[in-house]
């Protein structure tokens, strides 16, 4: 990402305002990548439905083994982790709406896999992201917030989340995308720099939405697909924070924004990257 500008080729008039003062201390002579231009079409996808594993039958598949001996239960035991989970989407047998409701939501963020040529910049998409658990990495600590989001591994504890993201530029192999934080319901409320979030607004609410958490001005949803829950009003999307994620991963298509808020996005992601590389450069090894 280093020197990357994204060209804004057509911005709305109130994201001008605010930024005309701020872009100039952006160089011209950055290598630009192209936002969407005006007209670019979008599809509209479904989903496949989850589906229900038969249960398997009791049949005799040949002589019964004999039990493990202790060493072997031992080795066993020194792998495995100490406690298993009873059950699993993938070998129920029941209706979804009789399952766990953890593995009724975790069956529903799987998502599904889609071509490079179906992903556009400004789309909105739902994945599980792993990540290393900074809390636990950072008090020495086993526990989180949630248990069930987080993973016991040899290198450590890792925490998974589905996270909605706001696909921000395409390449290759993979593109990057601004992930969005309602962090606990909290929004901005305990962040040092709200300035590097934005908000977002789901154009399905109807009435007066909330203020922005930040001085920057929302983004808002065009469409939104079917079946879509409205988006936290405390939503807002860490411009800073761009993750690089490969096509082949299957993702959730939500929607996209509008063509102002995408090209707005953009603005502020040229601001505060050329910035925070700038001022880099000045500091001392």
């Amino acid at each position: 990402m280093s020197g990357m500008r994204i060209e804004n080729s057509s911005t709305a008039s109130k994201w001008g305002s605010k930024l005309d003062s701020k872009k100039t201390a952006v160089k011209e002579s950055q290598p630009k990548i192209p936002a969407v231009p005006e007209g670019d079409g979008f599809t509209t996808v479904s989903h496949a439905k989850p589906r229900t594993i038969d249960k398997p039958s009791n049949r005799n598949n040949g002589a019964r083994r004999s039990p493990p001996s202790a060493a072997a239960q031992s080795r066993r035991g020194v792998y495995e982790p100490a406690t298993k989970a009873t059950s699993h989407y993938k070998q129920s047998c029941l209706p979804i709406d009789e399952r766990d409701p953890k593995l009724v939501e975790i069956e529903a963020n799987k998502g599904m896999t889609y071509r490079k040529s179906d992903f556009r910049p400004g789309m909105i998409v739902r994945g599980y992201l792993h990540e290393q658990d900074y809390i636990a990495t950072s008090t020495g600590s086993n526990l989180t917030i949630k248990d069930h989001n987080r993973t016991d591994s040899r290198y450590g504890p890792i925490c998974t989340k589905a996270r909605k993201m706001i696909i921000l530029v395409m390449f290759e192999d993979h593109y990057l995308a601004v992930p969005l934080f309602t962090h606990n319901g909290n929004g901005l409320a305990y962040k040092t720099k709200p300035m590097e979030f934005v908000s977002i607004r789901d154009h399905r609410v109807v009435g007066n939405h909330p203020p922005p958490q930040s001085d920057n001005p929302p983004l808002e949803t065009e469409f939104i697909n079917r079946g879509i829950e409205q988006f936290d009003p405390k939503s807002a999307a860490h411009i800073t924070y761009v993750l690089p994620r490969r096509y082949e991963l299957p993702v959730v298509m939500e929607g996209r924004l509008t063509l102002a808020s995408l090209n707005g996005l953009i603005d502020l992601f040229n601001y505060y990257a050329p910035r925070c590389l700038k001022d880099a450069s000045r500091r001392k090894l």
